[in-house]
């Protein structure tokens, strides 16, 4: 049996990729999880380290991942020369709420959500195999700890409350809780980034992004009719006369299918 993804996140769409690598501004895409399955801190670093923009603006939609993925790629951004802005444009979770951290400025979209947990791991072997873990596992958080103390202001016992509780905030509340510098309006396609994984994984996870099947963008109803066979200025003119929140599934099979055909090549099983 061919195993396709042992992602524990199932991804509806990755995207990494950066925009302009030399002159005023560069940025990039990091929608995606940290570490094997998803953007690996040799990629990321290797790109990162090529670039002489004196700005770069890295946008963020990652449930996390890898723990030393992450430290690394925290690491490339903090010691990099250019000013790096930070927007997480859906969610921070996991290692990717240290990434954020990294930014010389770190903005968060108002629908967006930020999350810090106790690193957590799987090891098969002996008792001592298992304690040499947890010693493991102790350490890597106190290195988080010393991120998320230093960045917030928060003592080190608040944090390690709020990281054993799996803490969720809301934009507004992770600005007050001082994690975040500021807090930008959200454009349509940003209102549903935020669901694009499956987060079950996580105990406390927000029903909003439980089991939420995202909303099509207007992007994604041009590309599915341009699939469909019409033309680029068919499906310009179409979608002139649907919105991507407003367009009624049942109301019109012919489109349903198009849609349903469409979300459907873009999973990943």
């Amino acid at each position: 049996m061919k195993i396709q993804n042992r992602s524990l996140f199932r991804p509806i769409h990755k995207n990494y990729r950066i925009d302009a690598k030399s002159g005023k501004d560069t940025t990039i895409y990091l929608y995606d999880e940290i570490g094997m399955w998803g953007i690996s801190a040799n990629r990321f670093v290797q790109d990162f380290d090529k670039i002489t923009s004196k700005t770069i603006n890295l946008r963020i939609n990652s449930p996390g991942g890898s723990v030393f993925d992450g430290m690394t790629i925290f690491n490339a951004i903090k010691r990099h020369p250019s000013t790096v802005n930070v927007y997480i444009d859906g969610l921070a979770a996991s290692i990717a709420s240290i990434i954020a951290l990294a930014g010389d400025s770190v903005m968060i979209a108002e629908t967006g959500f930020y999350m810090v947990h106790d690193p957590w791991s799987v090891v098969v072997g002996s008792a001592k195999d298992m304690r040499k873990e947890a010693d493991l596992l102790e350490k890597v958080e106190g290195t988080l700890v010393n991120v998320y103390a230093t960045r917030s202001g928060m003592d080190e016992q608040q944090i390690e409350n709020i990281m054993a509780d799996e803490t969720w905030y809301t934009a507004d509340e992770a600005k007050e809780a001082g994690f975040i510098d500021g807090i930008y309006d959200a454009d349509d396609d940003q209102e549903q980034i935020a669901a694009l994984f499956d987060l079950s994984v996580f105990n406390k996870t927000p029903e909003t992004l439980m089991n939420k099947k995202p909303e099509p963008s207007k992007r994604d109803i041009e590309k599915a009719l341009r699939d469909a066979g019409l033309s680029n200025n068919q499906a310009k003119a179409m979608v002139a006369n649907y919105k991507a929140r407003d367009v009624q599934h049942d109301d019109d099979s012919d489109l349903k299918s198009i849609f349903d055909n469409y979300f459907e090549k873009r999973k990943i099983q």
